[in-house]
């Protein structure tokens, strides 16, 4: 197993001399050992990668603070190593005026941790770009979001059109103003509690409104939040 890690810590090496030709050679071979043995471990749990790497001891304890202290390296944050790559993709995405399209989704890991993610979506995969984790079952909210968007707005070529899609999606109207003042377009399948006001006088939720919807769109309808509203 440990052979399989090199060879495939060997193809990571020569991605990453590619894309971070500046980043010390002892650097890109410790995180192309990582990786490779991520990828043949199937698994994030350091206890489990440390035991795949194909280093000179024996010793469990050993193992894992070489990982650590491989892991805590500034020169290695996640948004620094994939961000050569990710405007490859993206650029790639948008080369002959296509509308990029991206997907945010957020998973909750039992009452420990969110995990909010934005992927570009090639056929039908998605290539995970930027992420951010908090510990906590709470749902993280649009400093979070902005912080991942704003992450890929960098990445983006200038003039990229772009359609945001996310599945029953904690809304804000923060995030609706962000997103139309940078031109996106947007899909997001709303949870049924969120309060709308489709101009007849009544307030309403989204989860009312769906079942009677016999058209694509419903226009003019506004959605509430504290101090502002939306309109769609």
């Amino acid at each position: 197993m440990m052979g399989s890690v090199k060879r495939l810590a060997n193809a990571v090496a020569h991605g990453l001399r590619e894309g971070h030709p500046g980043l010390h050679k002892t650097v890109v071979s410790k995180l192309a050992l990582a990786v490779g043995a991520m990828i043949e471990g199937q698994t994030p749990n350091t206890v489990e990668l440390a035991n795949l790497l194909p280093l000179d001891t024996e010793r469990q304890d050993r193992r894992e603070q070489w990982l650590r202290r491989l892991l805590k390296n500034p020169r290695l944050g996640p948004a620094v190593v994939i961000a050569p790559f990710a405007q490859a993709e993206l650029a790639k995405a948008s080369c002959q005026g296509q509308t990029v399209l991206l997907n945010m989704d957020q998973t909750d890991l039992g009452d420990r941790m969110a995990l909010l993610r934005v992927a570009l979506r090639v056929g039908d995969r998605a290539l995970p770009l930027a992420w951010r984790a908090q510990e906590g079952a709470a749902n993280i909210g649009f400093a979070g979001q902005r912080a991942v968007l704003e992450q890929i707005l960098a990445w983006l070529p200038a003039g990229a059109r772009v359609l945001l899609s996310a599945d029953r999606f904690y809304p804000s109207a923060a995030l609706f103003t962000w997103l139309q003042a940078q031109g996106w377009s947007y899909r997001l399948r709303l949870k049924g509690n969120v309060l709308a006001d489709t101009g007849a006088g009544d307030e309403t939720t989204t989860g009312a409104l769906a079942p009677g919807v016999l058209e694509r769109y419903l226009t003019g309808v506004r959605l509430f939040a504290p101090e502002t509203t939306v309109s769609g």
